[in-house]
């Protein structure tokens, strides 16, 4: 006898089994004196032992105990309520042949009552297997990543089969994750030997079910494992350790192998997204690094051009040129280079979310403190520029990389100076909700031709912007680029009275996926 049908025997069931066989036969009894003394049977009560051989069959497992009791309700018939009475005694004329006729009878009865049991166990376990598949597609189909697709995976398989289930993506020797869904630490405990991982291994490499109860051979182990295979390719293995043999059916084999093809199908689509995905963000950032190389061609010319002319201009007509249009040109040097300056800047802090991950290191910084320094560089480099801030009254403090964010609030004030074309104040405003920080700059200015703003975050310079005013595009770029990374928003819109708003969002503590 193997492990595994050693396994089979569970003493709690055959315990209960007795039980409920002794119990139904002393009432079958009890029920035929009653009615004998009442005179509702007379000579025939065979039929009474019949319909307890029927319940028997019903309420026990197996054929032992029907069989068991068909014996049983014989030597009762004869025991009891044959002559003589209290005795047994099978030598009268006609006896062996009645009670053999009777015997064959009952045990023909019981062995008919387990049968259809069974087919209508099995029925049963067909519809739940029926269902099982189809919930597990349709769960399959709305899961969004690797992990959620094992455990959605794990847990069907252990409720269809009722039986402990083992799960490892890659080879189970050198597992890349594993999910257990165990009836006992017992179990989990086999799964984990070093027999059950080798077994385990060679369904991996083999492409084949190996263990218990397949074409391969049992190997001494307790479990069966399936490849998740499919396209001569292998992402991992299902473990499945059936608490009885008997369970191990051909058609239990292939319900199994039809499940771990679904499994294999969802892994496999969800592999094939996550490289659409990465195309569309390599996608994403070779657009963007050519919008940045447009802008940056349009706004780094503009200065350098000036720059050279004014400093030729005084250094070839420095005796000509009056002190005041000496210092005019001085400035406008100034102010060229200042604004090269802010724009590498931009360039610096777009190096630092131009790598593969697109994540930033966040810390938990207070809002006001960040605006606050933001409006301060802005003032040195605008000092007539006027600006109103609102802030809640509470500290808000939100995971965010101060540098970057102060880089994108500067740059929304410094295009709200630029090209608002009005003099009013600019208004700083910080607002939130249970998810989200929200920052604005509003001007009262001309705002955002229509038909820009739906490109405005794009870096494409238009030809209404003359070259004087630097252009748009490379400042709000990397304002689009820095918020998210932050995995946040940011929009643009005109306002109904005249002027335009831009606005992002950042996520609270908790609600963001890229803190660190």
């Amino acid at each position: 006898m193997n492990r595994l049908e050693k396994s089979n025997f569970q003493p709690i069931v055959f315990i209960l089994d007795l039980l409920k066989t002794i119990a139904i036969f002393i009432i079958a009894t009890l029920l035929a004196f009653l009615l004998i003394k009442a005179s509702f049977i007379s000579d025939n009560i065979f039929g009474l032992y019949m319909l307890s051989v029927a319940l028997v069959s019903i309420l026990t497992q197996g054929y032992f105990w029907g069989i068991l009791s068909s014996i049983a309700g014989v030597v009762s018939i004869n025991y009891f309520f044959t002559y003589p009475y209290f005795a047994i005694n099978f030598t009268m004329a006609g006896y062996p042949i009645t009670f053999a006729i009777l015997l064959l009878m009952s045990i023909i009865s019981s062995a008919m009552t387990a049968k259809v049991k069974k087919e209508a166990q099995l029925s049963a376990l067909r519809e739940k297997r029926t269902d099982s598949i189809n919930n597990m597609i349709k769960h399959l189909l709305s899961a969004q990543s690797i992990d959620e697709i094992l455990n959605i995976g794990a847990d069907h398989f252990y409720s269809a089969n009722q039986s402990s289930v083992f799960l490892c993506l890659g080879d189970p020797i050198k597992p890349q994750k594993i999910i257990f869904r165990c009836k006992n630490e017992r179990d989990e405990g086999i799964f984990t030997s070093m027999l059950e991982r080798q077994i385990a291994h060679k369904a991996f490499n083999s492409n084949q079910a190996y263990g218990a109860a397949t074409e391969e051979g049992q190997h001494n182990c307790l479990g069966t494992y399936f490849p998740i295979m499919g396209n001569q390719v292998t992402y991992g293995v299902i473990g499945i350790l059936f608490p009885h043999s008997k369970w191990i059916t051909t058609e239990m084999l292939t319900f199994i192998s039809f499940m771990t093809s679904q499994l294999f199908l969802a892994i496999e689509r969800q592999n094939i997204l996550s490289e659409s995905q990465e195309i569309l963000l390599e996608k994403e950032k070779e657009k963007m690094r050519s919008n940045l190389l447009r802008a940056v061609s349009h706004d780094l010319r503009t200065p350098l051009t000036c720059i050279l002319g004014a400093s030729a201009t005084l250094q070839d007509n420095k005796d000509l040129i009056y002190s005041e249009n000496g210092d005019k040109l001085l400035n406008d040097i100034q102010s060229d280079a200042g604004w090269l300056i802010h724009m590498v800047e931009n360039l610096l802090s777009v190096t630092r979310i131009s790598d593969h991950t697109a994540k930033v290191k966040k810390q938990e910084e207070l809002v006001e403190e960040v605006v606050a320094e933001a409006i301060s560089r802005v003032y040195s480099r605008f000092p007539q520029a006027k600006i109103q801030v609102a802030v809640p009254e509470e500290l808000l403090i939100v995971p965010m990389d101060a540098t970057l964010i102060e880089q994108v609030l500067i740059n929304l004030l410094e295009n709200a100076i630029h090209h608002s074309g009005d003099t009013k104040p600019l208004l700083v405003s910080v607002s939130k909700d249970k998810k989200n920080a929200y920052f604005s700059v509003r001007d009262h200015g001309k705002g955002i031709p229509p038909e820009k703003l739906a490109n405005i975050f794009d870096g494409k310079s238009t030809q209404e912007i003359s070259d004087s005013s630097r252009g748009l595009g490379i400042g709000l770029t990397i304002c689009k680029s820095i918020i998210l990374a932050h995995d946040g928003e940011i929009n643009a819109q005109n306002n109904s009275e005249g002027g335009s708003t831009f606005t992002f969002s950042l996520p609270l503590k908790g609600v963001n996926q890229h803190d660190q």
